[in-house]
């Protein structure tokens, strides 16, 4: 005789909602209605914050060897902040392609 008390039916996920007011996850579409953004969107965002930010690095750092400025501590604080922006950058690539490997082994 099977024990069927441990088997429980499989069942659908509810669907999830967008938490907010909605602004930050939607963009305009060429139709002019507004749809969710996508990873992509997501990604050239986060991309262009971290290139905002090396830029920022190389220009304070521009600065006080120039002698324009003497914030030797802003520029320390500017470089460590795009320092760590893009390692965790680089972690994020790594683990995205580990991922989509895994997928594509995986045998259907």
């Amino acid at each position: 005789m099977i024990n069927t008390t441990f088997i429980t039916p499989l069942t659908g996920m509810p669907e999830m909602k967008t938490i907010g007011t909605g602004t930050g996850n939607l963009r305009t579409n060429i139709e002019g209605t507004e749809k969710e953004k996508t990873f992509g969107d997501t990604l050239r965002e986060n991309i262009q914050n971290v290139k905002d930010l090396e830029n920022k690095s190389l220009d304070s750092a521009y600065a006080v060897s120039m002698g324009q400025t003497e914030d030797i501590e802003g520029a320390m604080i500017d470089a460590t902040k795009a320092s760590i922006a893009i390692e965790t950058a680089v972690q994020i690539t790594t683990r995205a392609v580990n991922a989509y490997k895994e997928i594509v082994q995986m045998q259907i």
